[in-house]
């Protein structure tokens, strides 16, 4: 038979640890809590200390790492384009020159760096002298002026004999002023030939065929080299290879008393010719463009007549380059 009072005192002894453990289990997880909130309190409460930098605010110093991004940065550059500094430079300068390389490694590789930046408005530095057709053009003004000298009999006649000393003795009797022709033929037919080949020269160049009559630097610049152009023209029409004293031995014989080479043709055919050159250029603005042109409203029939008779030296030049005689490069 169990006793009564054993039975009570395991009951109670049962019931005591069980309350003990609910009550170690409940300040087991209130304690956890606690120190959570305590933290989370310190971490608000706490300002950070007089020295130590925040970790969102910049500073100036680099970061730990970039050494090692700066040579993985210079290891994807290739070895001709990488980028070379004196040891007092710091990583951050590094960092960034590196990748400005790697930008333009990669635009050169796409093709980006072959883009032209060049504005229009530079085209003027695009301007240059066509000495091509310059030449041809040339040459073909003087075959046309020895073969209108090939149907004279003053030219036929002296194409016997050798031809170097004849060349030579030629040259040698350049002397005087007059050369015995008429005064039409040194006076106005020679200058005409100087102002054509004046003319071949501006119409071959791209800064000279768009200067106008005026005041301007440029204007007169370049018909000073049409000047020197028509120079070296007239000089190898006299006595060069391809000339008049090669064919026909011009200053071999002499004609009314004088040397039928001389120094009128080498000076008139040029000077001469350049001012018929200014002459067309000042018809050309003011009485053609400023009055003609302007009243036609367009180039009717009536201006392009006008434009051939009234310049007749820069209308031959432009059939000398495959234009019609009225073509004008500005309008």
């Amino acid at each position: 038979m169990i006793d009564n009072s054993d039975r009570a005192s395991s009951a109670l002894t049962s019931l005591g640890i069980s309350t003990m453990l609910v009550g170690l289990l409940l300040v087991a997880s209130t304690s956890s809590i606690v120190g959570q909130t305590a933290e989370v309190s310190d971490a608000i409460v706490q300002p950070p200390e007089r020295n130590q930098s925040s970790p969102n605010v910049p500073t100036d110093e680099p970061p730990k790492d970039a050494a090692n991004r700066s040579a993985v940065a210079q290891r994807e550059v290739p070895d001709s384009r990488r980028l070379h500094f004196p040891g007092n430079v710091g990583p951050s300068a590094l960092d960034e020159a590196n990748l400005t390389a790697i930008r333009k490694w990669r635009e050169a590789e796409s093709g980006l760096d072959k883009v032209n930046t060049k504005s229009t408005l530079d085209d003027g530095d695009d301007e240059k002298f066509h000495w091509k057709p310059a030449l041809a053009q040339s040459s073909l003004f003087l075959g046309i002026k020895h073969g209108v000298r090939l149907f004279q009999k003053k030219t036929y006649r002296e194409l016997d004999g050798q031809f170097f000393r004849d060349w030579g003795n030629s040259i040698k009797n350049l002397r005087g002023w007059n050369d015995g022709d008429s005064p039409f033929t040194n006076n106005f037919a020679h200058p005409l030939q100087g102002s054509v080949t004046g003319w071949i020269f501006i119409n071959n160049s791209d800064r000279a065929k768009r200067q106008e009559f005026g005041k301007s630097r440029e204007y007169w610049k370049s018909r000073f080299k049409a000047l020197v152009w028509s120079t070296v023209w007239s000089t190898q029409f006299e006595f060069g290879p391809i000339s008049e004293a090669t064919i026909g031995n011009v200053g071999l014989r002499q004609k009314n008393g004088h040397s039928t080479a001389a120094w009128t043709d080498l000076v008139l055919t040029p000077i001469v010719g350049t001012a018929i050159v200014v002459e067309e250029d000042i018809v050309d603005k003011y009485i053609l463009k400023n009055w003609i042109e302007r009243k036609s409203k367009g180039v009717t029939t009536r201006v392009k007549v006008l434009r051939s008779l009234l310049t007749p030296t820069a209308s031959f030049s432009n059939l000398l380059r495959g234009r019609y005689p009225w073509k004008r490069e500005a309008r």
